[in-house]
């Protein structure tokens, strides 16, 4: 540049409009999370779980994280936490682990097995003299949903899960199985014939348990004999009160090309009911397809990667088989 020049500074320039990140609403507002008024919300705990000191008994408790979220829990002295195998992501050294092998329970770790849990769990104890910190994670990418018996789940009321939903819980908790001697909704509905009952356990402690489910997870509480079709696959869970059915999702060209299947799930309040947006089955199912498309393309176009392509789809095959 010929002569002289001088230095203008950039002027501060200021945004209207900042973007911020706030992926966790702390406030009951219907207005942001169900602005179409569905009465399908973006599921809140009644406490504000992303904030700190939450208390069970006396076990304080918090949730990290927007999604692939870590519950992170304060263990008293001689108190226990129960959770799934490996769901552990640290501990304090003075937890000590303990497997439950649960087939030596005679009909409690068979109703157990059959509501879709490990034939063991893990129970970690502080054996020290002061609270004791544990962190828990899923065993696949999800968020993490807290649910405590008489607050949640109503007064006397159980939560019926899809099989394998809870990840740990805290308290007196009985975790076994409703059997559907309906052969239509056994069959039909999305959730099996045997699903997880959890309850609080007569006489025992207060208890909450915290189920694990992937995507954006919704809830809404059906007035009496108010009723909505959902996909049944994306079903976590729902009170007792609440109805299961199926009903026919269209004529024979729409069930067939639709994507739906032959039904649909009903479900017919009064009661809540859990859903999420993306299961693991449905992931599963998309990074298959994804897969062996890449697979197809690349066996027509040849060359000399197909061997270590076939040998990481055969990985990532292996890996979504054994989550499921």
């Amino acid at each position: 540049m010929k002569g002289s020049s001088s230095y203008e500074p950039i002027p501060d320039v200021k945004f209207e409009d900042e973007i911020t990140v706030d992926a966790i609403p702390l406030e009951h507002d219907d207005s942001k999370i169900d602005p179409m008024n569905t009465g399908f919300k973006w599921y809140l705990p009644d406490e504000k779980a992303y904030e700190e000191d939450h208390r069970l008994n006396e076990t304080k408790w918090t949730i990290s994280g927007h999604d692939m979220q870590v519950l992170s829990a304060s263990i008293p002295p001689g108190d226990t936490i129960s959770t799934e195998v490996g769901s552990m992501l640290f501990s304090h050294p003075d937890m000590k682990l303990d497997v439950d092998c649960t087939l030596c329970q005679g009909s409690t770790g068979c109703r157990r097995m059959c509501g879709g849990e490990s034939c063991v769990k893990v129970d970690m104890t502080n054996e020290g003299g002061s609270d004791a910190y544990v962190g828990l994670t899923p065993n696949f990418p999800a968020k993490i949903i807290p649910l405590s018996f008489g607050g949640d789940i109503k007064p006397g009321s159980s939560l019926i899960a899809k099989s394998g939903a809870i990840m740990t819980h805290l308290g007196d908790v009985d975790v076994g199985c409703n059997l559907d001697a309906n052969p239509l909704t056994g069959c039909c509905a999305g959730l099996g014939i045997c699903r997880q009952k959890l309850n609080q356990t007569d006489g025992g402690r207060p208890g909450m348990v915290f189920l694990n489910a992937g995507g954006t997870i919704v809830m809404k509480e059906l007035a009496a004999n108010e009723t909505v079709t959902i996909d049944g696959g994306c079903l976590v869970g729902y009170e007792d009160t609440v109805k299961l059915g199926v009903a026919y999702a269209g004529r024979c060209f729409t069930c067939f090309c639709g994507g739906e299947g032959l039904f649909n799930t009903t479900m017919t309040g009064p009661g809540k009911i859990y859903m999420q947006s993306m299961s693991f089955r449905r992931y599963g199912n998309a990074v298959r397809t994804t897969v062996v498309e890449e697979r197809t393309s690349g066996a027509a176009a040849g060359g000399s990667e197909d061997a270590d392509i076939d040998a990481a789809d055969g990985g990532v095959f292996s890996l979504l088989s054994s989550l499921e």
